[in-house]
């Protein structure tokens, strides 16, 4: 998530260019509310009500679309609310975290990681947003990519929701497990991790939902996640439409079958799959992947 930034990327799969959420420091009732300052001149207030009106265009054509332009992704609907959902075997499928290419070069979006797939040979089945980073694309936090250490742990204090703790780290380990834990219990892990990025905050733990979140909070936006079934299974979830942080972790611990889940990100997120087509510009930071090898391999 860009801390402090206000960023309009695309929502794939159909959509218009929507806002991401940003840091504010405060609550709604006790779940850490996402906004930019409000602009205070009128001219400023009238152009960001003209674009919440093209942000809402878009979701909605988001929602009318994505049954009929998302193969390989599973809809579902949970409390009245629509969301694609991809799963993965991580002991039979090649699930990775992606940031630059060999050359060192930020892969920046989809577009580019399908590109640096393909130069080697293979193809990208499905790509999500993984942890939240900075406006220099950065991890915030913790990523492992193939067991070397790219960017550190970050345990700090702060505002915005990576810091809503308790935050936590998805990883996968070198016997190919997945995993989301704690951020403060990811030095505790016996087997060294393979793959690893931290967000935040954490969605579900051991079997509950985050105690900062309301059920009936207006607190809504388009929301991205992760979680780990007791089976093994990597699941992964995005909104059709905006939720608030407590349906969306009821997702995953009611209907998707989650122990533990991670929030990824906000109205940033987004979900790739072949014939996607890039239309809006727009930039990550780490990035999942699930590769396979090219058919004419």
């Amino acid at each position: 998530m860009f801390k402090g930034a206000f960023l309009v990327p695309k929502l794939y799969l159909g959509t218009s260019p929507v806002p991401r959420e940003t840091p504010f420091r405060g609550k709604v009732g006790n779940e850490v509310a996402s906004a930019s300052a409000f602009p205070s001149t009128t001219w400023e207030r009238g152009k960001l009500w003209i674009f919440f009106g093209l942000v809402c265009c878009g979701l909605t054509a988001f929602a009318a679309r994505a049954d009929d332009a998302t193969p390989g992704l599973e809809a579902v609907t949970f409390r009245g609310e629509g969301f694609l959902v991809r799963s993965v075997d991580p002991k039979k499928e090649d699930l990775r975290l992606f940031w630059k290419d060999d050359q060192g070069n930020l892969l920046h979006d989809f577009a580019g990681l399908e590109k640096a797939v393909g130069a080697k040979g293979e193809r990208l089945v499905f790509a999500a947003n993984a942890g939240m980073f900075e406006p220099d694309s950065r991890p915030v936090g913790l990523l492992v990519q193939n067991g070397n250490e790219v960017s550190p742990l970050n345990l700090n204090e702060g505002a915005g929701n990576f810091y809503l703790k308790p935050n936590g780290v998805f990883v996968i380990n070198e016997k190919h497990e997945a995993r989301v834990v704690e951020s403060s219990d990811y030095v505790t892990l016996l087997t060294p991790p393979l793959w690893a990025t931290q967000s935040g905050p954490l969605l579900v733990h051991g079997g509950d939902i985050h105690p900062d979140f309301i059920e009936d909070s207006k607190n809504k936006f388009v929301r991205s996640g992760v979680g780990v079934r007791k089976d093994g299974a990597v699941v992964f979830a995005i909104s059709k439409t905006p939720v608030n942080f407590y349906d969306f972790a009821a997702l995953f611990l009611g209907k998707l079958k989650c122990p533990n889940a991670l929030y990824l990100d906000g109205n940033i997120s987004a979900f790739h799959v072949p014939g996607d087509k890039d239309t809006v510009p727009h930039s990550f930071g780490p990035m999942f992947g699930l590769v396979e090898k090219a058919k004419n391999q």
